[in-house]
């Protein structure tokens, strides 16, 4: 009895292996396996077990490993590269270029689609370094010719960017297909070589959906949006990624009527499709368009993706609206879409705009990873409602967590010193960003600095960092010169102040009308009515009133 067990059992596992429908049903067999069979049965049977796994639908790859962890000499190839393509499929790149290295220290020998499946990863990192040593190995192989292989090396030189070595592939390929075409093509539409890629696109001769949609989208992402909808209309099958490239591109150009009506004319838009037309709204300032359209998807039932989360995000945002920004963070809690570090941190700022800051601090605390982004928004927002210890103590905060401050982030602290009057502060931290950092200030950082040094009296100073950083300034930098000149009754430095800004905006009345009083608190008089009158002889007109500080908000 005992000597007929191990064929029973194979038999019993091979007939389990063919009924399991679920992974469920998998591990119950794994189970059985495990119970039953000899060692030499199960090495056999665990390998086609972890073959069935792969063939099964949705991220299995914990489990998978798991059963490949059983098997230390496993010298199949086929199961090999079934597992690096498993790894590509569910887009866990590094890992297949790593089981790829190891396939090759245990000595088994890739395949032409070994070769294409660990290509492939490469060229979605991307990882040039590793892809060109696929290469050296693929020429040393028998496979150099095959079409697949040239093909998958092409594709992977192209999305890396290296387009004399893609170029020179294509060139030698004997026997070029639709596919390697369209590598070609898109390998110079993604940097924007619009007449190589036109060039190849010409001489082809069979063309698909993807080649056409390269070509649209690579005009459209250049902002050549006439060549883009000429090519976009020639077009007998368009899909979503279409529809999405010239509606993004229109976007970019701020023709928002034109996005409109490509949007409208879709039978049946998808997810990205709306997603794509709320972004175009919200990014050129129709905000209330863009959330009246998040709405609308809502009572379609359209799935909202992260793009559309972002832009109702930015709508909300621009309107301020409170009660909007309660609803996207309850739809977010409901799951809406995945909750990303770039839609936490737009959150962040969303809340902080709308003057809920406790929400902003939630929104900061439940983060599982933060980056400068993340300490930037939060501190800004501190900046911006007067809370300046807090905006200043998380600014050391990130520091101590190794996070390197960037020039937002950098706006953010020494605008709060600028509300405060913390002169020192200040100083301190703007010489940490030019002299320690070595990074160049903007016309924001100069503003903070010049208000905060006004602040004290210290107009030399401020007039010499201005000088010290020319063509960085602009007029928010010389009309706080300006301001802080009018209240030290300092008409040396407010006139030269005021001739920069005559120059950067010569239709605003405010700057003359600002001169004037300082020549008024003076006792200047005369000075004070010529410079008033150089209002209306110049055509002027007077803006709403605001402050200069406004602007590093």
């Amino acid at each position: 009895m005992s000597n007929n067990r191990p064929p029973n059992t194979q038999s019993a596992t091979t007939h389990r292996l063919h009924l399991s429908k679920t992974i469920i049903q998998l591990k119950q067999t794994h189970a059985f396996l495990l119970k039953t069979g000899t060692k030499p049965q199960c090495h056999l049977l665990l390998t086609q077990l972890l073959l069935r796994l792969l063939r099964f639908p949705g991220d299995n790859l914990s489990y998978a490993h798991h059963l490949f962890g059983q098997l230390p000499s496993c010298k199949n190839q086929y199961l090999w590269t079934s597992l690096i393509r498993s790894h590509v499929i569910h887009a866990q790149f590094s890992l297949s270029i790593r089981l790829y290295s190891k396939m090759q220290r245990e000595g088994v020998l890739p395949s032409e689609f070994t070769f294409s499946s660990v290509l492939n990863a490469c060229a979605r990192i991307p990882a040039i370094l590793e892809g060109k040593q696929v290469h050296g190995r693929v020429v040393k192989s028998s496979f150099f010719t095959n079409r697949i292989v040239q093909t998958a090396l092409l594709d992977m030189y192209a999305k890396c960017g290296c387009l004399v070595d893609a170029q020179n592939l294509f060139d030698v390929m004997c026997d070029k297909d639709v596919v390697a075409w369209t590598a070609m093509i898109c390998g110079y539409t993604k940097v924007g070589m619009m007449q190589k890629a036109m060039s190849l696109f010409d001489c082809m001769g069979e063309r698909n959906v993807v080649t056409w949609t390269a070509m649209v989208a690579g005009y459209a992402n250049s902002g050549d949006m006439k060549a883009a909808k000429e090519l976009y209309d020639m077009m007998w099958v368009k899909n979503s990624i279409t529809w999405v490239a010239m509606i993004a591109g229109y976007g970019k150009c701020g023709d928002v009527s034109e996005a409109k009506r490509v949007f409208d004319d879709i039978v049946a838009p998808d997810a990205t499709c709306w997603a794509a037309m709320l972004a175009c709204y919200a990014q050129n300032g129709y905000a209330r368009e863009a959330i009246d359209m998040y709405m609308e998807m809502g009572n379609e039932n359209v799935k909202i993706t992260d793009v559309a989360m972002v832009g109702a995000i930015s709508a909300c945002t621009q309107l301020e609206d409170v009660e909007m920004a309660k609803r996207l963070t309850k739809n977010m809690e409901k799951g809406c879409c995945d909750r990303t570090l770039f839609l936490s941190n737009a959150f962040i700022h969303m809340h902080a705009k709308c003057g809920c800051m406790d929400q902003a601090w939630k929104e900061f605390n439940t983060m599982k990873e933060r980056d400068v982004v993340s300490y930037g928004a939060m501190i800004t927002a501190l900046a911006d409602n007067g809370e300046t210890e807090e905006a200043l103590n998380l600014f050391s905060k990130m520091q101590k967590e190794g996070i390197k401050p960037n020039q937002i982030t950098f706006i953010g602290a020494l605008s709060a010193c600028s509300h405060a009057g913390l002169i020192e502060e200040g100083c301190k931290l703007f010489n940490l960003m030019t002299r320690v950092l070595g990074i160049k200030p903007l016309s924001q950082h100069l503003t903070c600095m010049v208000v905060l040094l006004g602040m004290t009296g210290q107009l030399k100073n401020a007039y010499n960092l201005i000088m010290e950083y020319k063509g960085v300034s602009d007029a928010g930098t010389w009309g706080a010169l300006l301001g802080a000149c009018k209240v030290h009754g300092n008409t040396q430095l407010g006139e030269i102040a005021a001739s920069h800004l005559f120059e950067i905006e010569p239709q605003s009345a405010g700057n003359y009308v600002v001169l004037a009083n300082t020549y008024a608190s003076l006792d200047r008089w005369g000075d004070a009515e010529r410079v008033r009158k150089m209002i209306g002889g110049r055509g002027n007109r007077k803006f709403p009133g605001c402050s200069w500080v406004s602007i590093i908000k």
